[in-house]
């Protein structure tokens, strides 16, 4: 997968930039607009809000922001609020930007796939 859609969020007087990834633009623009009715796992791939390892800007390796940013960050450290929260006020909140997305190990989700698996060859000695 090369080319991906991002929901992008950014807090108020931050570089950061908070990441989600759809799987089914017409389904989030659906959702949306207020078709209440879709679950957000018809049309989110993967319910883990990513940024990149700089912080800043949506470009770089991403990864994966822990429970304690997320509770931070998005709702002023109330320990009741979880990662399915922010995914909702990012996709509410956030812009759609199309791009290449493959640079990043997180477009990875399926390691048992054979994505990324690393074979060792051994010693050829012998032969």
């Amino acid at each position: 997968m090369s080319a991906a859609t991002a929901i992008i969020w950014s807090p108020e007087n931050s570089q950061e930039e908070f990441i989600v990834f759809v799987d089914d633009v017409a389904e989030y623009e659906r959702w949306k607009n207020g078709a209440t009715d879709i679950a957000l796992s018809r049309f989110v791939g993967s319910f883990t809000v990513l940024k990149t390892s700089t912080s800043v800007g949506h470009t770089g390796n991403l990864g994966e922001v822990s429970k304690q940013e997320i509770q931070n960050v998005f709702f002023g450290g109330d320990k009741n609020k979880h990662a399915e929260d922010a995914i909702e006020v990012i996709l509410k909140e956030g812009k759609v930007h199309k791009g290449d997305y493959s640079h990043s190990y997180k477009l990875t989700l399926n390691a048992g796939r054979g994505a990324g698996v690393v074979k060792g060859q051994g010693n050829q000695q012998g032969r």
